[in-house]
């Protein structure tokens, strides 16, 4: 069972990641906030839904958008992108397909021009 009031999903030193699902298609983050703690900017190669469970949150991407607890976004893959906890904040991640599918097909050659 996955409990979004688990006290263990925030801690005042760093951002909390727990990896909820993992399958070959896709997979489930939730990452705890507490007030004014940030995720870097990054990208992912995987279409990426962010969700907003409980809180608030700052996403940067190319443009700056206020996310609530239930709303969410779809980011495209490669699209670079940061989040800030405007308060204490519960953040789920889809990610489709599972990012290790891309790094699978990278490695061996599938999708390139690799012969």
């Amino acid at each position: 069972m996955w409990n979004i009031a688990d006290p263990s999903l925030y801690n005042a030193d760093h951002l909390v990641v727990r990896h909820m699902y993992d399958s070959d298609h896709a997979a489930v983050v939730w990452f705890g906030f507490k007030d004014g703690q940030v995720l870097k900017d990054h990208e992912t190669t995987s279409t990426a839904i962010i969700e907003v469970m409980k809180g608030r949150i700052r996403l940067n991407t190319a443009t700056e958008q206020i996310l609530e607890a239930g709303q969410a976004v779809q980011l495209k893959p490669n699209e670079r992108h940061a989040l800030t906890a405007l308060s204490d904040s519960l953040v789920q991640l889809l990610l489709v397909p599972h990012p290790q599918y891309h790094s699978l097909a990278n490695e061996v050659g599938f999708g390139s021009d690799k012969k």
